[in-house]
């Protein structure tokens, strides 16, 4: 199964059996409906709505009443996370609002997040200009239920995506690192996985069964890592390359930039587009392709 004629989709969430996603370079959200009659992808939020232009992560925020919860996205330019709030068909229910505001700890854009079943967030950003700077690390910002914040110690070089292992740790892939850290707690930082140079960790997802899989969006592929007690020099496997587009306006190399475990463990969706970020920005090289496991 495939969605195709999107711009750069990136966050990949499965929630109540639908793949949420950002279009980023198409500024929404979109919810596609895979087991609905007809397969619809429905954009829940867009900058003419108010959204960002650039939409990043995705989450939940529990309700304290067990009615619908609310999404969180991160607008990825002006450093915020904002708030909307949903019914219970997963519609706009109410005004978007700023959940919290990132610009006292995070200097360059925003990116992914991870949000836990309590409502804590986890944020990462670029920590430094890709196109004119050096690597850097940064931290993790933490976004507690109430919108208030707090940092972990800058040793994230990219942070990238992250969620939790089987063992309740936070894996975060660091793009410009080539790897992927457990954080535990309490600044408790481990490696997990290395990755081949240069082949960029960006989108991870964790199956039911803890296999960990993550998106290398330079080498355009899905890696499935090695168990960890194998340790972080173990070899990862290719599970999925992505084909070049062969011909028209769009026509290159695709990088792989995240993916997504069912619940069930049966299924993964994979998101895909130029690797010529620029290409990408004017023409629709974004696919979701869905893969069985």
């Amino acid at each position: 199964m495939m969605l195709d004629g999107l711009g750069f989709p990136e966050a990949l969430r499965w929630h109540d059996g639908d793949l949420w996603f950002s279009d980023m370079f198409r500024s929404r959200v979109v919810r596609w409906r895979l087991d609905a009659p007809g397969s619809p992808a429905e954009t829940v939020l867009d900058a003419a709505a108010g959204g960002p232009v650039v939409p990043g992560g995705l989450g939940w925020l529990p309700s304290p009443d067990g009615g619908p919860s609310a999404l969180l996205v991160v607008d990825c330019l002006e450093r915020r996370v904002l708030r909307l709030p949903l019914d219970e068909e997963g519609k706009p229910a109410g005004a978007l609002s700023v959940h919290a505001d990132l610009r006292d700890v995070m200097t360059h854009s925003a990116n992914d997040m991870h949000v836990d079943a309590d409502g804590t967030a986890w944020v990462g950003g670029y920590g430094f200009d890709p196109e004119n700077d050096e690597p850097v690390p940064s931290p993790l910002v933490r976004v507690h239920p109430d919108g208030t914040i707090s940092t972990t110690e800058p040793v994230f070089v990219f942070p990238n995506g992250c969620e939790r292992d089987a063992s309740g740790a936070l894996l975060v892939a660091e793009t410009f690192a080539d790897c992927v850290k457990t954080y535990w707690r309490h600044n408790d930082f481990t490696l997990r996985a290395r990755l081949p140079e240069g082949s960029g960790p960006d989108g991870l997802s964790v199956a039911p069964d803890g296999t960990v899989y993550v998106a290398l969006a330079f080498a355009g592929a899905l890696a499935r890592l090695a168990p960890a007690d194998e340790g972080p020099d173990a070899e990862p496997t290719i599970v999925y390359r992505a084909e070049p587009i062969a011909s028209g306006p769009g026509a290159g190399p695709l990088g792989v930039y995240d993916c997504a475990v069912l619940s069930d463990g049966r299924r993964i969706a994979v998101a895909m587009a130029s690797l010529d970020e620029p290409l990408a920005e004017r023409v629709d090289t974004g696919r979701i392709v869905v893969l069985d496991l």
